[in-house]
């Protein structure tokens, strides 16, 4: 697989930036693109030595740098390879949501396997807080936290995980939550003004 996806970098320099601004993300300067490719050229190597985590690094970078979803097929690999769950759960799902029409089907159906298999072993929180833009601090590695208006999606790997929210002005509350695989759960978190 990896092997394949180096003609990602290729597509990546040629098809980015026909996207249309309208998706949501501005369109990467050729500066951008050309630097993400310098990474996953980068990646492909370190994967090749054996150095997921390294590799993993660049990966991400060059996905952050493009834009280009088809990247994110390999960060989510390798974000299963080294046992993060979560993070290779929500990358799976931005590849599958942001490479329709932009990946072959047989690479979907692949994600879509891949997908099922990591998401057994996360799960999922939706915090309600009373602060607008609350920030919510997660074990490294262990999930990811989208935030919208008061409320946080966070998708963590099962077990015992804690969990810190902020937001400058406000006191701090931590929380050590265990967690089932394939558990959802809501809950709400206020946060204080100093006394």
């Amino acid at each position: 697989l990896t092997g394949g996806l180096m003609g990602g970098p290729g597509f990546l320099m040629g098809h980015a930036q026909r996207q249309p601004a309208s998706v949501g993300r501005a369109v990467p300067s050729p500066e951008a693109l050309s630097q993400a490719y310098a990474m996953a050229e980068s990646a492909q190597g370190l994967a090749e030595a054996r150095r997921p985590e390294a590799a993993l690094v660049d990966w991400r970078r060059a996905y952050e740098l493009s834009s280009d979803p088809t990247l994110l097929l390999e960060v989510a690999r390798l974000e299963r390879e080294v046992g993060h769950a979560a993070r290779a759960t929500h990358a799976f799902e931005l590849f599958l949501a942001q490479g329709e029409g932009r990946v072959s089907e047989q690479r979907r159906l692949f994600a879509a396997r891949q997908l099922q298999a990591a998401a057994t072993n996360t799960a999922r929180l939706t915090v309600q807080t009373n602060v607008l833009g609350a920030l919510v601090e997660l074990e490294p590695e262990r999930g990811v936290a989208t935030s919208s208006g008061f409320l946080v999606n966070v998708l963590v790997d099962a077990g015992e995980r804690r969990l810190g929210f902020s937001k400058p002005g406000f006191e701090t509350r931590s929380l050590v939550l265990t967690l089932e695989p394939g558990e959802v759960r809501t809950l709400r978190v206020d946060l204080d003004r100093p006394a």
